[in-house]
C-alpha cells in the first residue's frame, strides 16, 4: 500500500520586529530640543567629548543617560525639562538650565487643578527626607549615630549633662527604631522599592528616574500620585521601624521576637550603659 507524502508545510512569515518605542511628545517639544542637542553637540565635540559619535549616536546616549529613553520621540512630556537643562549645562548655560529645572506653572496643558511644579517639589522634598533618613538609620553604624546625637546635644546644650537629656531619650528611640528594622531582617525600605511604587503608580513597568532620581520623581508623576506614594512609604517606613499603634504594623512586627527585641529590658544591655 503506497503511503501518501506528507502535505508540504508553507513557508514561516518572518517574525515581526518589536514595535520601535514611542513616547507622547510634540514635535513642537522635539525641535527645540534637537536645537539645543546640536548646540551642545558642537561645543562638546569642539572640546573633545563626543568620543568620535556621530551627532545622532551622540543624543541617543544622552537621553538614555538622562531620562532612561533611546532617543527623543520615545520621550514623554515629562522628559522635557530634564533633556533641556541637560543639553544647555553642556553647552555652558547653567543659567538657562536653571531656569528650565525651576520652570514653574503646569507641567503639562491637561494637568489637573493644583497640579504644579512647586506642589511636585515639595511632595518629592517631603519622600526624599523621609526615606533617606530611614536609611541612614538602618545603614549609619550606633557608635556613628550616638555621636551625632551627642554632638547636636552639646551645640544646643552647651556643657549640660548628656544621661537623661531629651537628646538621650531621644536616642533610645531612635534604637528602637533601628533594632526594629534589624529584627525585620529585610533591611530599610529603599530607592529599588520607590521606583517599583512609581511603575505601579503610572502603569508603566519600564519606567526610569534618571540619574538624578528626585527630579525624575518630579517629572514622572502627579500630585496625586505622589501624595499616595508619599503615605505608602511613610507606612511602610513606619511597620520597618516598629512605630505607630501594632494593629497598623507589619505581621512581623508583631511577632514575640520583633517585640521582645524593642522592650525596654532589652535596649540597656544591647546598646551599653553609656548610651543612655
Amino acid at each position: 500500500m503506497a503511503t501518501k507524502s506528507p502535505a508540504k508545510s508553507a513557508p514561516r512569515k518572518p517574525a515581526k520586529l518589536p514595535a520601535r518605542q514611542r513616547g507622547n511628545m510634540k514635535p513642537a517639544e522635539i525641535k527645540p530640543l534637537v536645537m539645543a542637542a546640536r548646540k551642545a553637540f558642537d561645543i562638546q565635540d569642539r572640546a573633545g567629548l563626543t568620543d568620535g559619535q556621530s551627532f545622532d549616536a551622540w543624543r541617543h546616549v544622552q537621553c538614555m543617560d538622562v531620562v532612561g529613553r533611546p532617543g527623543l520621540t520615545a520621550c514623554d512630556h515629562g522628559d522635557f525639562q530634564p533633556l533641556l537643562a541637560h543639553f544647555q549645562t553642556l553647552a555652558g548655560d547653567d543659567a538657562a538650565a536653571f531656569r528650565s529645572l525651576m520652570q514653574s506653572g503646569h507641567p503639562t496643558d491637561h494637568a489637573a487643578p493644583g497640579d504644579t511644579r512647586e506642589a511636585r517639589r515639595q511632595l518629592v522634598h517631603s519622600i526624599a527626607v523621609h526615606l533617606l533618613s530611614h536609611i541612614h538609620l538602618a545603614e549609619a553604624s550606633r557608635d556613628q549615630l550616638l555621636a551625632d546625637a551627642i554632638g547636636e546635644h552639646h551645640q544646643h546644650q552647651g556643657d549640660r549633662p548628656w544621661e537623661g537629656s531629651a537628646g538621650a531619650q531621644a536616642f533610645r528611640c531612635l534604637m528602637a527604631r533601628k533594632d526594629a528594622i534589624e529584627a525585620k531582617g529585610a533591611g530599610p525600605i529603599s530607592i529599588g522599592y520607590l521606583i517599583y511604587l512609581v511603575r505601579q503608580k503610572t502603569r508603566r513597568p519600564d519606567l526610569t528616574l534618571g540619574r538624578d532620581w528626585q527630579a525624575g520623581l518630579a517629572e514622572r508623576c502627579t500630585v496625586t500620585q505622589l501624595d499616595q506614594i508619599r503615605s505608602t512609604i511613610i507606612n511602610r517606613i513606619a511597620a520597618a521601624e516598629g512605630l505607630g499603634a501594632p494593629r497598623n504594623r507589619n505581621k512581623s512586627q508583631r511577632a514575640p521576637q520583633a517585640i521582645a527585641a524593642r522592650s525596654a529590658a532589652n535596649l540597656t544591655p544591647r546598646h551599653g550603659a553609656d548610651f543612655l
